[in-house]
């Protein structure tokens, strides 16, 4: 169904903006990983938000080298979360996706009232501080 009735249509609207060599970003939340390589053949550069619900280990493998990736850093555990372990979250999705560029650092989706402002901070502490290592791993 994807290929016969969502694809063309996304093709067509998408061609303006890759004849112009305006790049395409794509706010798709879940499991999305089986329709990226038709996505990219159509003018996808943007993935928004990246869950981790499509393995970001093989999103990065698979498809890096096409594919900006923004997001990633997982909303739903951080409210269960210790300050540590959301900076080492943070951390790992930072180095996994950002592994040579290719990576706009933010959240999964939308950070909640319910995530202690003491992971908030975790957070950003560690985006502030794996930002600029992340480009030379």
């Amino acid at each position: 169904m994807f290929n016969e009735f969502i694809l063309p249509g996304l093709k067509s609207v998408w061609k303006v903006f890759t004849d112009a060599g305006l790049p395409i970003m794509l706010h798709s939340c879940g499991k999305v990983t089986d329709y990226l390589p038709d996505l990219i053949d159509i003018g996808l550069t943007i993935l928004e938000p990246c869950q981790p619900c499509n393995d970001l280990k093989y999103l990065k493998k698979e498809f890096g080298k096409d594919l900006i990736f923004m997001g990633g850093i997982d909303t739903q555990i951080l409210p269960f979360l210790t300050p540590e372990q959301t900076s080492e979250m943070t951390r790992e999705t930072i180095r996994i996706l950002g592994k040579g560029g290719g990576y706009i650092i933010a959240p999964s989706q939308e950070i909640m009232n319910d995530v202690p402002i003491e992971n908030i901070v975790a957070m950003l502490e560690t985006i502030k501080e794996e930002r600029e290592k992340v480009l030379y791993l």
